[in-house]
């Protein structure tokens, strides 16, 4: 299927598709060897491609802004209670990151992740550095994302806003560049 789309492409055992050139083609079939390059596409375990030549996928930029923010915050909950600078720091220069990184079309997909993020991150650490307490576990969770949204609330606010900011540029940057080849 893939090879009548565009013949650089070629289907690989196990479903995975990547990218040849014709001169690696040409090579492969002169000297009889199986030659072929690097695939176009960073290939995810599963399929699912986390980033290409033009930069990150919508995925890849979540799971960047992820690992980042996840690193910040086991030092945190390691070193102490609660998320605090480091995870900050992490985490707003992964938000940033992430939409600099991020395909054009994913650029709102990249602005929308931070406050989804903070919240996971937050569940978890929670989860992870909590010290028993009354109640059940969904009331101890509850209010542990309570309590890292409202004092976590600048952190968020700056992640959304550096990402929202980053995104801005790039698209007036884009619309720049597209006035301007006209």
């Amino acid at each position: 299927m893939w090879d009548t789309l565009d013949p650089r492409l070629r289907a690989h055992p196990g479903g995975s598709v990547r990218a040849v050139s014709s001169r690696a083609a040409d090579e492969a079939a002169t000297a009889g060897g199986r030659t072929v390059r690097r695939p176009s596409v960073v290939e995810h375990p599963h399929g699912h491609g986390v980033g290409d030549r033009r930069g990150l996928t919508a995925a890849g930029a979540v799971t960047l802004a992820l690992l980042l923010g996840a690193v910040g915050g086991a030092v945190d909950v390691a070193t102490g209670r609660g998320l605090r600078v480091v995870f900050a720091i992490c985490f707003v220069l992964g938000c940033a990151l992430a939409t600099l990184l991020v395909h054009r079309e994913d650029l709102k997909a990249a602005v929308v992740m931070p406050p989804l993020l903070y919240a996971v991150l937050a569940l978890v650490a929670g989860a992870v550095g909590s010290s028993g307490g009354s109640g059940s576990f969904v009331t101890r969770e509850t209010l542990e994302l309570v309590q890292a949204l409202v004092i976590g609330a600048p952190v968020l606010f700056s992640a959304t806003g550096v990402a929202a900011v980053v995104a801005l540029a790039r698209w007036l940057s884009d619309r720049r560049r597209a006035v301007r080849t006209r």
